[in-house]
């Protein structure tokens, strides 16, 4: 009788090869898709940020919100959302107080009881780099707004550091 021994240690090799070589490919198409659903959770998550903003400025007309945690308290949003694409807190669009801006602010979250005359109009996700998904003709985070339509007009960003 033959020896069977090395037969099965290069038959294990072989399928231990062929799984190591399935991962490889498997794993960068779930990478892909993870991020493209919290790509379009933040899609979701900022139209729902900007429609309770909308409402807000239906029932206080002439009048924008200080910050989402108002949006909350005056149950035009169910819960304060994170952002999903940086786990965290998000940048929030800020209009200046000066007669036809053509910029906003972004405020970080935690900064925006400092910012003069907080007038909210959106939020932006502070994630950076390069997304799966398109919004809005681009697929760079930092250029996604999430902002009420105030005219048709396109805002500069800057960023307020206080």
């Amino acid at each position: 009788m033959v020896n069977q021994r090395g037969y099965t240690f290069i038959t294990i090799i072989f399928v231990l090869f062929l799984v190591n070589l399935s991962l490889m490919v498997a794993i960068p198409v779930w990478e892909t898709q993870i991020k493209r659903n919290l790509e379009k959770e933040a899609i979701f998550r900022g139209s729902r940020i900007v429609n309770a903003i909308g409402m807000y400025t239906r029932k206080h007309p002439g009048k924008l919100p200080k910050n989402l945690a108002q949006l909350v308290k005056e149950k035009f949003l169910r819960r304060k959302w994170r952002d999903p694409l940086s786990r965290g807190n998000w940048y929030l669009v800020m209009l200046p107080q000066v007669p036809n801006p053509d910029f906003v602010y972004l405020v970080k979250e935690e900064q925006a009881g400092q910012f003069p005359k907080p007038a909210l109009i959106g939020v932006a996700p502070r994630a950076t780099g390069e997304s799966v998904l398109t919004y809005k003709g681009s697929n760079q985070y930092e250029d996604w707004l999430f902002i009420v339509r105030l005219s048709d007009k396109k805002f500069r960003k800057v960023y307020w550091k206080k």
